[in-house]
């Protein structure tokens, strides 16, 4: 299923309805993969990197945005995991830390929260 929405600068966006795994793109190739908060849920997250990595142009990035929340039974992804599952498949990979920004919470924050850019 998919929807056509106008957002930002009036520019046409389409969104799809699908498995975030195997999205529903055919053949397309793109510039950036965008996935927020997604991966750390992933029963294999090693195989969808690699399906994510297939679907960028040369050059294109890969933008991840995670997290380790909690202290009791913590639940997410280390930044420092999800590093190593990236490295064999970019040219350039920085982590950049989240936690130490109050504004993009809306709080002080104590767990681990962090995106990762990759290119390829």
């Amino acid at each position: 299923m998919s929807g056509r929405g106008e957002i930002g600068a009036r520019r046409d966006a389409v969104f799809l309805l699908g498995d975030a795994t195997a999205p529903p793109v055919g053949e397309q190739r793109f510039d950036v993969v965008l996935v927020r908060h997604v991966l750390w849920a992933l029963p294999d997250p090693e195989r969808v990197l690699r399906h994510w990595h297939g679907l960028l142009r040369p050059g294109g990035r890969l933008v991840l945005v995670e997290s380790v929340w909690g202290t009791l039974s913590p639940v997410g992804i280390p930044a420092d995991r999800l590093a190593a599952l990236l490295e064999p498949l970019t040219s350039d990979l920085r982590v950049e830390r989240l936690s130490d920004d109050a504004r993009l919470w809306g709080r002080e924050v104590a767990d681990e929260r962090y995106a990762v850019v990759a290119h390829v």
